[in-house]
């Protein structure tokens, strides 16, 4: 979304004319910006304000070109909106308005060719601007999913006309239209004609719409080019390592491990395996071991994806070694990199018995390696005490010492959880003590919701007071047996306490449920 505002206020600053600067246009922007956040009822007024400037050419003109830069989603949206109940046959704005009866400009060409009228959207399709005017094509681009049969077919026509010239920029305009009309019920009409298309054209002007900045429109582009067979090596390798769209990244490097493997061309893959992408090193990793060639197994032991260390745990083993056994002699080298990787690693395929080489990075300088140490000691089923870390200064830290000290079961004195839900602890210290007394039992949990509901910190005080909610809702009716004198002493005081930010009500409810 971001990009969007970038690009619509930068059009905005530029200008073509001192009428870029016309407050009708500024709203016109901030309304589609609006549009495309998903604001209710912005896409109607938009639509008013375009009718507003649609009978002045040179608004017309700023104005649409603002609804281009905004993508093709705000044209369906335009699309959609141009026909909705609300702008119905007594909306002088919609039906009436001259300049799109007559298409005098561009806009109201676009403008027509959405209207209420299947006869109004024919005679858009037979405007020359619809043909020539690239800012269109997304508009002539939808009427070919259209519900009215002449005006579909006229916008096949039309569209076929207009790729049957087509140059890079005039692919570029269709093709993010296209491929988001594609499930449509009649959208394969123009993704066969965008598809020929592509085929036609030539490497120069499929590599500018492979670059297309719609991550849609790219994928349809890579598709069609990749079933085609009109990728090259040096364009796989550039796409799967830079591609900034997973999607593309990983349908090319699945189809260079395949040409790799078809090929025996194994050193076409060394490069992949330094892709910042996990699955493009998956891709070539399986690849290589598909070939025979598992020496690239161990340098990726360490990986923090877990699927590439797996992938590299079943290339060391095709080669003999256990890879458990290579992971214990790294950390017992204690490692300056790669620490986090060795540790899931670890977690991945090692024993009880190795916790001991575990615990030591409990005490790491970086949070990450002492998050990592908490959750292999959790995988590997070791039996560690965890409690220092409760006042860890990480909240990684202490998030993964609550899973695995909930995971264990009771074993935490409730006098020190007791301790640090008070108040001159850190957040994420006073979090984790309240989800293991809530897990403790039930008054506990009680008592430590309405000891945070008051408290001075709002996010503690809402998670607290939401607590209690979901307990009323759905727990309490499971509560057979009653707190102990010294909590019933402690709950009355907490109840009385937060009585106004629970409410009367609730406040009366727990009287009764603790006295009974």
């Amino acid at each position: 979304m971001a990009h969007i505002w970038d690009r619509l206020s930068g059009l905005t600053r530029r200008g073509h004319s001192p009428l870029a600067h016309e407050p009708i246009l500024s709203t016109i922007h901030d309304l589609t910006v609006k549009t495309l956040q998903g604001r209710r009822h912005s896409v109607d007024e938009l639509v008013q304000a375009l009718f507003g400037v649609v009978p002045h050419d040179d608004l017309a003109e700023h104005a649409l070109d603002m609804l281009v830069d905004a993508g093709p989603r705000l044209w369906i949206d335009l699309d959609s909106a141009l026909r909705a109940r609300v702008h119905g046959y007594s909306d002088a704005r919609v039906i009436q308005a001259p300049a799109v009866q007559k298409m005098t400009n561009p806009l109201a060409v676009a403008l027509a060719a959405c209207g209420r009228d299947g006869r109004g959207r024919e005679e858009a399709l037979k405007h020359p601007a619809m043909r020539v005017d690239p800012r269109l094509y997304p508009v002539l681009t939808i009427r070919t999913t259209d519900w009215v049969t002449a005006v579909q077919g006229r916008a096949e026509r039309v569209l076929a006309g207009v790729l049957a010239r087509a140059d890079a920029g005039t692919l570029l305009a269709i093709l993010p239209m296209a491929a988001r009309l594609h499930d449509r019920r009649r959208g394969q009409h123009a993704i066969v004609l965008v598809e020929d298309a592509l085929l036609r054209a030539d490497d120069m002007t499929l590599a500018a719409v492979r670059a297309c900045d719609d991550p849609r429109g790219r994928r349809l582009a890579y598709q069609v080019c990749l079933e085609a067979d009109r990728v090259d090596q040096r364009q796989l390798v550039a796409a799967a390592l830079h591609e900034s769209d997973i999607v593309v990244q990983s349908r090319c490097a699945e189809r260079l491990s395949a040409q790799a493997v078809s090929q025996r061309r194994p050193e076409v893959l060394d490069e992949l395996l330094d892709s910042a992408s996990a699955r493009v090193r998956v891709e070539a990793l399986t690849a290589l071991i598909q070939l025979g060639r598992t020496e690239s197994g161990p340098r990726l032991l360490d990986d923090k994806a877990s699927m590439v260390r797996l992938t590299a745990q079943l290339a060391v083993r095709r080669a003999g070694a256990d890879p458990a056994e290579l992971y214990r002699q790294r950390l017992v080298a204690r490692p300056t990199h790669g620490v986090r990787g060795l540790l899931a690693g670890l977690g991945d395929c090692g024993t009880r018995a190795d916790a001991e080489l575990v615990i030591p990075y409990l005490g790491h300088p970086r949070p990450r390696v002492r998050a990592e140490a908490v959750r292999t000691l959790r995988r590997l089923g070791a039996d560690a005490d965890l409690t220092a870390l409760l006042e860890d200064p990480a909240p990684v830290v202490v998030r993964n010492v609550v899973s695995s000290l909930r995971a264990s079961g009771p074993g935490v004195p409730t006098d020190l959880l007791w301790t640090l839900i008070g108040p001159g602890n850190p957040r994420h210290v006073r979090r984790g003590a309240h989800r293991l007394l809530a897990e403790h039992e039930t008054w506990s949990r009680i008592k430590a919701d309405l000891i945070l509901v008051t408290d001075s910190d709002d996010v503690l005080s809402r998670q607290a007071r939401a607590d209690l909610d979901v307990w009323r809702a759905r727990d309490f009716t499971s509560v057979y047996r009653g707190p102990s004198a010294t909590l019933l002493r402690d709950l009355e005081t907490l109840i009385a306490k937060a009585e106004t930010a629970i409410g009367a009500d609730f406040a009366r409810m727990l009287r009764w449920i603790i006295r009974s």
